[in-house]
């Protein structure tokens, strides 16, 4: 009788840890399919291609473009997006999440301003146009980097188009900052791909 007591305890334990064990693994899904919804494309502003007229005025500094001490002028970056899991999760999105580090310590854009738009070119037909603009006038945080964050509704097709980033660091006066720190995309919304 006390082999059979011991035989059900040890059945009735078994499908306890059964059971936990699936509650466990279904419990961590939501969890998986958040991380996987949330991967996105990042660039440090040190990552960019400064253009050859630039390349006297611009330089690479820790994680950021910026412009040389002492110098004014105007210096353009590029950046070449490229296909992550995250910038193509929705078919289609409706919105996409755009997060920019940057520091502008002029807040009207006039002496100082970090710049930048977001291109698409179809890969068939050729031409590109505008799909987000960013702006520092108005958004700085003076002396610090600061972080800002937009939701335009922006639907990436990679079998169709390629993307990337124009960006313009202007100063004209060499005691104000206008760096590009770092820029992060995803698509946050829309209707899930099959």
């Amino acid at each position: 009788m006390e082999s059979t007591r011991n035989y059900s305890l040890s059945t009735f334990m078994r499908s306890v840890a059964a059971i936990a064990l699936i509650v466990g693994a279904v419990g961590t899904l939501p969890m998986t399919t958040q991380a996987q919804a949330t991967r996105s494309w990042t660039a440090a502003g040190a990552t960019g291609t400064i253009d050859d007229d630039s390349l006297a005025i611009a330089q690479f500094k820790n994680f950021a473009v910026t412009l040389m001490p002492g110098v004014n002028g105007t210096a353009r970056i590029r950046y070449n997006i490229t296909a992550v899991d995250g910038m193509n999760q929705f078919c289609p999105a409706t919105t996409s999440t755009i997060k920019t580090r940057f520091r502008n310590s002029d807040q009207g854009g006039i002496t100082a301003k970090v710049h930048y738009d977001l291109k698409v070119t179809n890969v068939l037909t050729g031409g590109s146009s505008v799909l987000y603009t960013f702006d520092s006038n108005g958004i700085g945080a003076g002396q610090a980097f600061t972080t800002f964050t937009a939701t335009p509704s922006i639907d990436f097709d990679f079998q169709q188009n390629v993307y990337w980033i124009d960006a313009t660091l202007f100063r004209s006066v060499s005691s104000e900052f206008a760096d590009l720190g770092s820029i992060q995309i995803w698509e946050s919304a829309g209707t899930p791909c099959p």
